[in-house]
């Protein structure tokens, strides 16, 4: 985990800063940043008390509408949102504006069953009593876009992937990204332009999963607002068009006891250590589930394809990137991407789900099956991944919420609160989705019914 900070260090960075303003910040079950500001006079107050939100709040979609059957209403009274001081982070962009992630408590001070935050902790802890250390990093992707005069969307630039011209036609914003965040303590290690039109992608440096995921939606953060700096709109969303790529959020794994690195295999013909594999095995035994808090919206499935990059098959290979899974490296470089979700995801609840499912693999030495390193999975017809035994991801959102429901391994960690309440949430969206009438709906039907 980052550096301790204790409650009197926070106020200490915050005079050293000249912060004036506090950004305290929560993310509901959706992954959507909700937060107070708190001005200068009432920092120490906050910091060791934390500030009121209603619990209500978590029950609602992103249309902001109440899901059915939700346990928080009006009557249930509020949670305190209370600073975790070694997430604080200045925002350089907003002179004397500092922000940090919160640890949700109930009213009395005790921990609240649905903080998100507080579950990855128990989960990172239940690794600890096994004497392993998990290292993470969060790779995402995001297009840029300008409004045009008809108020519809288009890429911000058309250059190819990778290529400098890329980078170049919009190094200002870039460089300024990676500066923001680098004086704010977050170290990029590498930014680059991605596939489709105006898509970018980088990672930064491997952390523990809590401070990973705060890094993460610290980038988001910074990344969005620097880009409506500079005249355009920074989206992470998993299909913004159909003949475009979509952006995912590709999760890095290590493993460690101390120095050693437990999924690096031994011998030359060794991949990854058994302990890897059996990791592994968890993670495609459970995926369908996973689906349903990695890629919780309609959308996240217009990216999901066979054939393309994004995967939509249960496999993993050694530097295949058409798998769910990927072994980027073997032997002491050796860790593990999981490839399946995308930024419309809560990290925190992402994040616990897939480190129950890694530690079931292990627990239960499962086999992950054969290595397709070589095999172009997306392009298979049914009899040959039949025979590789090799399946589906959910192809829609109510099918993938289905599964995360009915899975133990990934909803335990999550109870008694977070997970029926983030299933009720998405189901209001995917609800209002359905009764929705699209422009495709009425390009076909309306003149010829």
């Amino acid at each position: 985990m980052a550096d301790l900070m204790t409650p009197t260090d926070l106020r200490s960075r915050l005079r050293a800063d000249s912060i004036r303003h506090l950004w305290i910040v929560y993310h509901d079950y959706n992954g959507r940043a909700c937060a107070k500001t708190v001005p200068a006079s009432k920092f120490a107050d906050a910091i060791e008390r934390g500030i009121v939100f209603a619990r209500a709040n978590l029950d609602f979609a992103l249309n902001d509408h109440m899901a059915e059957g939700a346990i928080f209403q009006a009557q249930t009274g509020d949670f305190l949102a209370v600073p975790d001081p070694a997430s604080y982070r200045p925002l350089p962009h907003l002179p004397g504006v500092g922000i940090v992630h919160t640890f949700t408590l109930n009213e009395d001070g005790t921990p609240f069953d649905g903080c998100p935050r507080a579950a990855l902790r128990r989960m990172v802890e239940r690794y600890s009593q096994r004497d392993m250390r998990i290292t993470l990093a969060l790779e995402a992707e995001f297009a840029l876009y300008r409004k045009t005069e008809a108020g519809d969307y288009e890429p911000a630039s058309a250059d190819g992937m990778f290529t400098v011209a890329g980078l170049s036609r919009h190094a200002p914003l870039m460089l300024e990204i990676v500066e923001t965040l680098e004086t704010m303590g977050i170290r990029v290690e590498q930014l680059g332009k991605e596939y489709g039109p105006s898509q970018f992608e980088f990672t930064v440096r491997y952390s523990d999963p809590l401070t990973a995921a705060d890094e993460y939606l610290i980038t988001r953060l910074v990344v969005k607002a620097l880009a409506n700096k500079h005249g355009l709109i920074a989206s992470y969303m998993p299909k913004a068009f159909d003949h475009l790529p979509g952006c995912g959020l590709h999760v890095h794994l290590g493993l460690w006891r101390g120095e050693t690195n437990l999924l690096a295999g031994t011998g030359a013909d060794a991949t990854l250590s058994p302990l890897g594999l059996h990791m592994i095995g968890g993670l495609l035994a459970h995926a369908h589930g996973l689906n349903g808090v990695g890629a919780p919206t309609v959308n996240s499935y217009k990216r999901l394809l066979p054939g393309s990059w994004a995967p939509a098959h249960i496999a993993w290979g050694v530097g295949n990137r058409g798998t769910l899974v990927r072994v980027p490296d073997s032997h002491q470089r050796a860790r593990i991407e999981y490839r399946a979700g995308d930024c419309t995801c809560n990290p925190y609840i992402y994040l616990t789900a897939l480190l129950a499912a890694g530690l079931d693999g292990i627990d239960r030495q499962l086999d992950p099956g054969e290595n397709m390193h070589a095999d172009d999975v997306g392009h298979m017809d049914a009899d040959a991944l039949a025979a590789r035994g090799i399946g589906f991801l959910p192809r829609d959102l109510a099918t993938a919420l289905s599964a995360f429901e009915s899975d133990p391994v990934l909803t335990a960690p999550l109870m008694p609160v977070i997970a029926p309440e983030f299933v009720k949430v998405k189901r209001l969206e995917l609800a209002a989705y359905n009764l929705a009438v699209h422009p495709w709906e009425r390009a076909l039907y309306l003149e010829i019914t």
